[in-house]
């Protein structure tokens, strides 16, 4: 706020406290009210905006501030009847469309919100109106990523678009998963804007994404180069350089990370996954033990250690420990299935691990050219790993699943395990389930 502003809003709160006449011009009484609102102040803005009404009852600018205002109180009904009041007063203005489509879009009417934006992009062809800049972040807002498109390539097919603009379509094209278009408006963005950090990651990580690991570490550089101490573009370019098995550059940059965060247990795990990868176990171990004393409700580094412990056949510990992981995170699969194989090792069962093996690797080659394969394999396989830990509601369930996408997956579960066709469980709940 300016020194002049400053000095209106004063002036407007001294009369008020001292109850005496207020009179300003619609433009003093416009600034007041805007005021308010941009401190969330709409008790505030409202009385301001009573006070103006009496002084100017025709003021359309003014009827606009109203409508503004009940739209940030979430009053939409009573914005959209002053929009229609409004209306029937004047002849069409660029914020009436704007604001009757925005409304619109918050009650999922997309086809009369576009109908609004249209008209309101009619009434400004030359496309210089703050307002018309508002209509594709509505839409973004809502989800409505197509229809913000049309209207930011009115922007662009226009020569009007600056790298917001560039930005935002690459926002839209990203989330319909038109990858090649979204990298082309980023790129955009950046040739009209080359030093913002947070578009240079974003590109990285699509180029990541992608796995075209050159390209987002090209990326991610950038971002540093322009903030050293961007931690998100640091700690991309770390997972990129895992992904591209390059471990010792990754570690070197890990070590850098841990130098202005000693004490972050997500870098610490990370550092242990690469030993991990690399075979230092012991290595590993001791980054993955850091982590879980640096943030012990972090569920990633009791999976590591787990995996540590199991490899070097501690199974009674890795048990525990990827207890502790399940107790945090119990939906996790890989947890899950790494506690089944956990209890078969530990009753020192190794041809039962190895018929399971065998058993998934035939059922994958029985089923190459089914286009449900993986979904039946992976049924199959938590069905499996559930019985070997005695869950037998969960291995019932992925069971009767793998057999609606194949029915000789219960001749394959009773192959592996033959004494199930005894268990009194299964027997009862198929008995239910398939009457």
């Amino acid at each position: 706020m300016d020194i002049e502003e400053d000095i209106l809003i004063q002036k407007y709160e001294t009369l008020l406290y001292n109850k005496e006449s207020i009179y300003f011009d619609a433009e003093e009484f416009g600034i007041i009210i805007t005021y308010y609102m941009m401190e969330e102040r709409y008790a505030d803005a409202l009385e301001a905006l009573i006070h103006a009404e009496l002084c100017h009852p025709e003021n359309i600018e003014l009827s606009l501030h109203k409508i503004r205002i009940m739209m940030n109180l979430d009053n939409f009904d009573r914005a959209f009847e002053l929009l229609l009041m409004l209306e029937k007063k004047v002849d069409d203005i660029l914020e009436i469309h704007v604001y009757k489509g925005h409304i619109y879009t918050l009650n999922d009417e997309i086809e009369n919100a576009v109908k609004e934006f249209e008209l309101a992009f009619e009434k400004n062809p030359g496309l210089d109106e703050e307002e018309l800049q508002y209509i594709p972040d509505i839409l973004i807002e809502q989800k409505y990523f197509n229809a913000a498109l049309m209207f930011l390539h009115k922007f662009i097919d226009s020569d009007k678009a600056d790298a917001e603009t560039f930005f935002k379509a690459g926002q839209c094209y990203e989330q319909i998963s038109n990858i090649q278009e979204a990298e082309k408006y980023y790129e955009k963005s950046l040739d009209e804007d080359p030093f913002n950090e947070k578009t240079w990651i974003i590109l990285g990580a699509m180029h990541l994404n992608s796995n075209n690991f050159a390209k987002a570490l090209e990326a991610f550089e950038f971002a540093l180069s322009i903030n050293n101490n961007a931690f998100i573009a640091s700690f991309c370019k770390i997972v990129t350089l895992m992904q591209s098995n390059e471990y010792d550059k990754a570690i070197d940059c890990i070590m850098e990370a841990l130098s202005k965060l000693p004490g972050d247990a997500q870098v610490m795990y990370t550092l242990g996954e690469c030993y991990e990868k690399k075979q230092d176990l012991p290595e590993a171990e001791d980054c993955y033990t850091k982590a879980i004393s640096q943030e012990i409700d972090f569920d990633l580094p009791y999976w590591g250690l787990s995996k540590i412990l199991y490899a070097q056949g501690d199974i009674e510990s890795a048990i525990q420990v990827i207890d502790k992981a399940i107790e945090l995170e119990p939906d996790n699969e890989n947890y899950l299935y790494f506690r089944g194989q956990c209890f078969i090792s530990l009753c020192n069962n190794k041809n039962m691990l190895d018929t399971i093996l065998q058993n998934l690797s035939s059922i994958k080659n029985s089923n190459a050219e089914k286009s449900d394969d993986s979904e039946f394999i992976n049924k199959h396989k938590k069905a499996v790993f559930f019985y070997n830990i005695r869950s037998m509601e969960e291995c019932c369930k992925y069971l009767l699943e793998s057999i609606l996408i194949d029915n000789k997956g219960l001749e394959m579960f009773f192959n592996l395990f033959p004494e199930a066709k005894d268990d009194a469980y299964i027997i009862n709940y198929f008995g239910k389930h398939l009457k």
